[in-house]
């Protein structure tokens, strides 16, 4: 008899040859097991990275295409980044359903458990063979490990779309789709007591009572308290495997599943800049600046001989004053670090100072940093500080630029030096504000 370890590694190279973008992914994975843990198999929290978690009893009764399932089920989870959205939606009960709906239009139907058997049917042929075993092992007809044996043969049939054909529900739309169509079908059961789909009406009844549904992913518990920071390198940590993975994909031509290919294609990938930093920078600027010296093989010093030749460079610096006051909102924000990210990746070096009523951090921009910046501040708006610590070092910057969105009256004191405002795309230019004026497109 096969072994646990050797059975899911077995399942494991059969994802790979059959889905190999899927069985690389898993192979990342840590798995453990833990018959207490969970009823079948689930994802759970393992630090900063998401794991495997299976129940040996369902394993061992499930068949090798159902393994696959199983597999590919949870890693659709994991990739749709639905542990981390679940606090997107209020009612726990019924986001679970939509995102099992989802993920499932994603798995060959050949791998679905009783695919082609409508929920009726299923429950007439296993609902009584599961009251009878839980009857007999009550009475002592039969042992526990007997029960726990025989109920996990029945197959783990999921949650498919054709389930609820009152709803009318269009295929790979999403979760957010799903769960709104869901929601409308249970507001109705509350009203009318009835959604008007036999399917949902059961499942709704199941999960109120407390019973035990395909849909229930008590593992999730763990991710529900999660700090946005720690989303972020959970995310983070996701998207850098979905990279390493699609990359070895590519390498051995093979192709990267439709349903993941656009989300993918976005990582490490930068929009363009709203305005032309490069160009204007080297108009714009003058005074402080570095000098860089750059070693270059292909040309021989002239005056030592074997020495590499060198190549001296200038870099700008910049003071980069961001507003990160109550009135700014997040996608504004968003907004102008982008807008930062392009200032510093054309060749600028970039000082940020965060500010609402007052200077709330000031440090250097790095590109290794640049999606890991804490907003400090959300208060009030002056303008003063930030200007006033420019006017304090003349010879330490080359310019000033200042992201807002306009909300606050002009600096008292009169700017030594060039500055340039920058306007978020939804805000109005203050013509009261010195110097020029730019808003981002």
């Amino acid at each position: 008899m096969i072994n646990k370890h050797d059975s899911l590694a077995k399942a494991c190279k059969q994802l790979c040859l059959k889905e190999p973008f899927y069985g690389l992914f898993l192979m990342m994975l840590n798995k453990e097991w833990n018959n207490t843990k969970v009823p079948s198999a689930g994802v759970s929290k393992n630090g900063i990275n998401y794991q495997l978690t299976v129940n040996e009893n369902f394993w061992n009764g499930l068949t090798e295409l159902w393994q696959l399932m199983i597999m590919k089920h949870e890693l659709l989870h994991i990739s749709f980044f639905h542990l981390e959205n679940q606090d997107r939606f209020p009612d726990k009960v019924v986001a679970n359903i939509a995102m099992d709906i989802e993920i499932n239009q994603y798995i060959d139907p050949s791998w679905l458990p009783c695919f082609d058997v409508t929920t009726k049917e299923f429950e007439a042929k296993y609902t009584p063979i599961a009251k009878k075993l839980a009857e007999d092992v009550k009475d002592g007809v039969i042992t526990m490990e007997e029960y726990t044996k025989q109920i996990h043969a029945i197959p783990p049939r999921g949650v498919y779309i054709q389930d609820f054909p009152e709803l009318k529900l269009e295929p790979k739309k999403g979760t957010k789709y799903y769960y709104d169509k869901l929601m409308q079908g249970k507001e109705q059961k509350e009203k009318t007591g009835s959604s008007g789909s036999s399917a949902l009406d059961s499942l709704l009844d199941q999960m109120d009572s407390g019973q035990p549904t395909v849909c229930d992913h008590g593992t999730w518990k763990e991710f529900e308290a999660m700090s946005e920071t720690e989303k972020k390198l959970l995310r983070s940590q996701t998207d850098f495997h979905l990279k390493e993975v699609a990359d070895a994909i590519t390498k051995s031509r093979g192709t990267i599943p439709s349903e993941l290919a656009d989300y993918i294609s976005k990582i490490d990938h930068k929009e363009p800049p709203k305005f032309d930093w490069k160009g204007y920078l080297r108009r714009f600027t003058g005074g402080s600046t570095k000098i860089y010296t750059k070693k270059l093989h292909r040309k021989y010093n002239k005056r030592f001989e074997d020495n590499p030749g060198l190549k001296i460079k200038q870099k700008r610096h910049v003071l980069v004053a961001v507003d990160t006051s109550g009135s700014v909102s997040k996608n504004e924000l968003e907004e102008f670090f982008h807008e930062i990210y392009h200032i510093h990746k054309g060749g600028t070096e970039v000082t940020v100072v965060q500010c609402d009523a007052a200077i709330a951090k000031i440090e250097p921009f790095k590109k290794d940093t640049a999606d890991k910046i804490k907003v400090h501040g959300r208060g009030g708006t002056s303008f003063d500080p930030p200007c006033d610590y420019f006017n304090e070092n003349p010879h330490k910057y080359s310019c000033m630029i200042y992201f807002t969105d306009g909300e606050a009256p002009a600096p008292v004191n009169k700017i030594r030096g060039k500055i340039l405002w920058v306007l978020s795309s939804t805000s109005n230019l203050n013509d009261k504000l010195p110097g020029l004026k730019i808003k981002l497109n």
